[in-house]
């Protein structure tokens, strides 16, 4: 016992990675949900001085409702995607490569596993955290 508590003590020091993808399940995407989103996002916005929050989000979303939540505008970047799922996938990528943002944020339908496994490997290849919003499906 001893001898393994000297080894976990000569073990240097490593923080978990933040990095990964993460999903949301919700219901609808409507008042409720932005009660709760919402506040968390503006937190995160908050959070981290030297990179962004890129949220790839609906058309719809006003500078006045984002300063109503205390978004820092100044570390957001919001982009709104044309409807082309590719196009959509392909910046989600990129966002979460590049390593310019600490979290990027977007609503994802009809993911498979390939394309999660994808992601993934994006975000830690950028050392971002990935938060999908995905709709429940209708039993």
């Amino acid at each position: 016992m001893a001898a393994q508590l000297s080894l976990l003590a000569a073990l240097p020091e490593t923080k978990p990675s933040t990095a990964g993808i993460t999903e949301i399940i919700l219901s609808e995407f409507g008042d409720d949900q932005s009660a709760i989103l919402l506040p968390m996002l503006a937190h995160l916005t908050n959070k981290c001085n030297d990179r962004w929050l890129t949220w790839i989000a609906p058309t719809g979303i006003s500078k006045t409702l984002l300063q109503e939540y205390g978004f820092n505008l100044s570390r957001l970047r919001l982009i709104h995607p044309s409807k082309t799922i590719g196009k959509t996938g392909a910046l989600l990528w990129d966002a979460l490569a590049n390593g310019c943002s600490h979290t990027v944020v977007c609503t994802a339908h009809d993911l498979t596993d390939q394309d999660c496994r994808q992601l993934e490997s994006a975000a830690i290849q950028g050392n971002t955290r990935g938060l999908l919003l995905r709709n429940r499906q209708a039993q």
